[in-house]
């Protein structure tokens, strides 16, 4: 009896450690650039971005860590192209960062101008239950995007917002940059 609780007590200890240290799992957030530089080698698009690379979280400067693989499917393409995005390591925090161009949206398959123009000509789609679904996922997520917006605008009031409300696609790669980097992508 005795024993048998020394062993759990040993077994919590080494859970919290891994929990609280820097050997816990592998858990990806991400960040977006809108400057970047690609190249295409072997039927994969490298993308390189333009701006030094923060930690979203800490603000401590990152060293890049690897390379990461992502299938998205462009405006102008049949088939899904393959992307080298960076992956970036923060030491004082502890976490991997990934970064996207931003005409990706995180843990979709569709370009951001996809979606966009799907969700513009939704009466061009005839009982089309997946362009309707992702019209209202566009739909729900400009409501976020805004309100996040707004938060930040009361938070930080000489915050200049620079998108065109008029444009379904401007304002979605507006909302996903501003929500992923504030990390509130969930």
């Amino acid at each position: 009896m005795i024993s048998n609780h020394i062993s759990e007590r040993k077994n919590d200890s080494r859970f919290a450690y891994m929990i609280r240290g820097h050997n816990s799992a592998i858990v990806y957030t991400m960040f977006i650039v809108s400057s970047f530089s690609s190249f295409v080698k072997d039927d994969i698009h490298y993308i390189f971005g333009k701006e030094e690379a923060v930690c979203p979280e800490c603000g401590n400067h990152m060293r890049f860590n690897g390379r990461c693989r992502r299938f998205v499917f462009r405006e102008n393409s049949r088939k899904r192209e393959k992307y080298s995005m960076r992956v970036f390591y923060c030491s004082k925090c502890y976490h991997y960062h990934r970064e996207l161009p931003d005409f990706v949206v995180p843990y979709k398959h569709l370009s951001a101008k996809i979606y966009a123009a799907i969700c513009d000509a939704i009466n061009e789609f005839v009982d089309d239950h997946s362009a309707a679904r992702i019209c209202r996922w566009v739909k729900g997520f400009l409501v976020f995007g805004a309100a996040i917006v707004r938060r930040l605008k009361l938070e930080h009031p000489t915050l200049v917002t620079n998108y065109d409300s008029n444009s379904t696609w401007d304002t979605l790669r507006y909302f996903v940059r501003v929500v992923v980097n504030i990390g509130e992508w969930k």
